[in-house]
C-alpha cells in the first residue's frame, strides 16, 4: 500500500477512523482536545463538534441524527444539531481517577470500553495505576472481562464473529477471546501476539473481508496478520506514530489511517510533514464496515 496523505489536520492524537456509508463520511476524533470531526474526503467538508472533555471514540448511530460518543466521564449519545450529550452509562461512576479509552461497539449492539488512568500520558505514570475492561449489554448491565488493564485499544471482530481483539498498547500485546453474538466475549482472554523486542506500541486494529488484521504501530508501521495470526508483512508508514486505521469508500478500499504528533518539537515536525493528520492507501481487498451504535 501506498500512503498519501488526504487531511492535513495537524493535531496532537488523531484516532477512531470509522466510515458511515450513507453520507460518505469519515468520522474521527481529536483525542485530547475533546473533539469530534466528520470529514467528507469527496468534498473536503469537514464538520466539528467540541465536548470539552478527553474524548476516546466516536461511532455512528443507527439514528443518522446522533452519535455514540464515549469519554472521560462515560457513555453519551450526542444529538448531532445540537452537540447535547446525554448519559448512557459509566461502568466506574466514582472513580475519578480514570477516563475511558478507545470503544466499540459490537454486531448486536453491547459496548466494549475500558478505563485508564488520567495520569497515563504524564510522567507521574506508574503500571499500578490500572482501570479494567468491560463489556455492556443494551439493557445497561456491566461484565468486567479483565481488570488491572493498564491501557486497551480497539476492539474488533473476526469476519465469523467467533474471535474478538483488543491491543493491550502498554504491554505491547495482543489479546484475544472467544466470541460469540450471543454472548458476547465468552470465558477469559488469551495472550495471542506479543510485540517486545519485535514491534513498538500496537494501537489501533482493523479488520478485511478475507480476515487479516491490520495494526498500527508506533513506530511508522503496520504489520499484518492472516486469519490465523501469522504474520504477513509490515507495511511502512510515511509517519511514526501511527494511531489508528479503518475502511471506507463506495467498495470498503480506502484505508483511512489517523496519526500523532506527540511530544514532538518544532525541528522534528519539520521532517515529519502530515503527523497528526489523516492518510489513505487503496486497499485490494474490500475491509470490515464498524458496528455502528443502536439506539
Amino acid at each position: 500500500m501506498k500512503f498519501d496523505l488526504v487531511h492535513d489536520a495537524d493535531v496532537t492524537l488523531a484516532e477512531t477512523p470509522i466510515w458511515d456509508k450513507r453520507n460518505k463520511c469519515l468520522y474521527w476524533t481529536e483525542m485530547l482536545e475533546g473533539n469530534i470531526f466528520e470529514y467528507n474526503p469527496e468534498t473536503k467538508a469537514e464538520r466539528k463538534w467540541s465536548t470539552g472533555n478527553i474524548i476516546a471514540s466516536a461511532v455512528p448511530s443507527e439514528n443518522p441524527d446522533e452519535l455514540f460518543v464515549a469519554n472521560a466521564d462515560g457513555m453519551h449519545r450526542m444529538d448531532k444539531t445540537t452537540g447535547t450529550l446525554s448519559l448512557i452509562i459509566a461502568p466506574e461512576p466514582e472513580n475519578k481517577k480514570n477516563f475511558y479509552n478507545d470503544t466499540r461497539i459490537d454486531c448486536e449492539g453491547r459496548i466494549f470500553t475500558s478505563s485508564v488512568a488520567l495520569s497515563y500520558l504524564t510522567p507521574s505514570y506508574t503500571p499500578d495505576q490500572v482501570g479494567a475492561f468491560y463489556q455492556i449489554e443494551r439493557d445497561g448491565k456491566i461484565k468486567k472481562l479483565l481488570d488491572d488493564v493498564n491501557q486497551l485499544n480497539c476492539m474488533v471482530w473476526n469476519p465469523e464473529n467467533t474471535k474478538m481483539w483488543a491491543a493491550d498498547t502498554y504491554n505491547k500485546r495482543l489479546l484475544e477471546w472467544d466470541y460469540n453474538p450471543k454472548e458476547g466475549a465468552v470465558g477469559s482472554c488469551r495472550v495471542v501476539l506479543d510485540f517486545n523486542g519485535k514491534q513498538e506500541t500496537p494501537d489501533g486494529m482493523s479488520v478485511d473481508t478475507e480476515g487479516n488484521l491490520y495494526i498500527c504501530h508506533w513506530s511508522g508501521t503496520i504489520s499484518v496478520w492472516d486469519k490465523t495470526l501469522m504474520w504477513k508483512e509490515n507495511i511502512p508508514f510515511p509517519v511514526e506514530q501511527v494511531c489508528a486505521c479503518g475502511f471506507g469508500g463506495e467498495d470498503m478500499k480506502d484505508f483511512y489511517v489517523t496519526t500523532a504528533r506527540y511530544n514532538y518539537t518544532t525541528e522534528q515536525l519539520n521532517d515529519r510533514r502530515g503527523a497528526g493528520g489523516i492518510f489513505m492507501a487503496r486497499s485490494s481487498i474490500p475491509g470490515l464496515p464498524s458496528y455502528f451504535f443502536k439506539s
